[in-house]
């Protein structure tokens, strides 16, 4: 199912993107509204003189829409007629093919510039791929957070629009390569963040080093979207909780008091991969191998709940890992296994297994 989802979400992605780089072409051929007026122009004018003033066609003076082809012709370095007799006639046929070379080329120069060099114009390309977007992610900063976010969102098949300011950020190509779409700049200059299409994004994840623009990135999104998610990192604990509730904000995060109970249980016992905070309660991970012969190899995970209250977040099996495993599962022995449990039941993990 997880992968099913996940391929839905790549194809949705795809089709945003194949509309956006329609549009983007749409763009760079309004581009050429100059070249194509004056290439009209030239030709039009071509034309006209040549009809003056050319060769004559079998014994006659050209029609007007025999000078309209000649002039096509020389317009493509492609005429091989006569020269004619009159010197404007003359003129026309060493003006008309440079003048063609010159408009085409500022024509096919404006496209490769719109089409081809998206990275030339960044924000413009940008602008038109999210406002093509629907459901995505804004993450504002590119730290050390902010890359773990994005990692994990890319992971779960999300699209992700990422603001970062240090243009010289050693992380920047890491998310490129991960399909993060990366725009340097400001993300408190609000027209930046508009560009990027929050009324059609799915959340707004505020993940910068700085408290105080944080909050002012948080103030501009909720004014430009009033409903939007939005996750907001902040060091300071008590600011967190006061603005959770003053600014509307869906969730607020202390970095060091996400990390507290983490680095404490995993100093206690080294199989710590993951800890959180319910209440009073420090609730861990514990990644374990199931031994031969302990009291929790070959029990079903439905067992392992009802013996010894743990529950089984993911199981190793043969095709890698199993989250979320079924309550017939069964650990096996010589396999990891991931565990919820209290902080002070550690030990206890371990006795069930045999290793203590």
């Amino acid at each position: 199912m997880a992968r099913r989802a996940r391929r839905k979400k790549l194809t949705t992605r795809t089709l945003y993107r194949l509309w956006a780089e329609l549009r983007f072409s749409a763009m760079a051929m309004r581009e050429l509204r100059g070249p194509l007026l004056a290439f009209a122009l030239v030709w039009a004018l071509g034309a006209v003189l040549h009809w003056r003033f050319g060769a004559p066609v079998d014994g006659a003076p050209p029609s007007l829409g025999m000078a309209f082809f000649i002039a096509f012709q020389l317009l493509f370095i492609e005429h091989t007629g006569p020269l004619p007799a009159h010197p404007v006639g003359v003129a026309l046929q060493y003006l008309l093919p440079f003048a063609g070379v010159v408009v085409l080329a500022e024509g096919l120069i404006k496209i490769g510039l719109q089409v081809f060099q998206k990275d030339a114009q960044q924000e413009r390309w940008m602008r038109v791929l999210a406002n093509s977007s629907r459901g995505h992610f804004i993450l504002c900063g590119l730290g050390s957070v902010g890359f773990r976010i994005l990692e994990e969102l890319v992971g779960m098949g999300e699209q992700v629009f990422v603001i970062e300011r240090n243009a010289n950020s050693d992380l920047l190509p890491q998310a490129r390569a991960l399909g993060a779409e990366v725009l340097i700049g400001d993300a408190r200059t609000e027209d930046l963040m508009r560009s990027l299409n929050v009324q059609g994004a799915r959340a707004v994840i505020v993940a910068t080093d700085d408290d105080l623009a944080n909050m002012e990135i948080a103030m501009d999104v909720r004014e430009i979207r009033k409903d939007i998610p939005i996750v907001l990192r902040l060091f300071d604990q008590r600011l967190a909780q006061k603005v959770k509730g003053s600014l509307g904000i869906s969730a607020t995060f202390s970095a060091s008091k996400m990390a507290g109970p983490l680095f404490a249980a995993a100093a206690l016992d080294p199989h710590v991969v993951g800890a959180h905070r319910v209440g009073d309660e420090v609730l861990v991970v514990m990644q374990i191998t199931v031994l031969s012969g302990a009291s929790l190899a070959g029990l079903t995970v439905a067992e392992v709940a009802a013996r010894h209250r743990l529950t089984v977040l993911a199981l190793q099996n043969a095709k890698g890992w199993a989250a979320q495993p079924g309550p017939n599962a069964t650990l096996e022995a010589g396999r990891e296994a991931q565990l919820l449990v209290a902080g002070h039941r550690t030990d206890e993990v371990h006795r069930l297994n045999g290793a203590r």
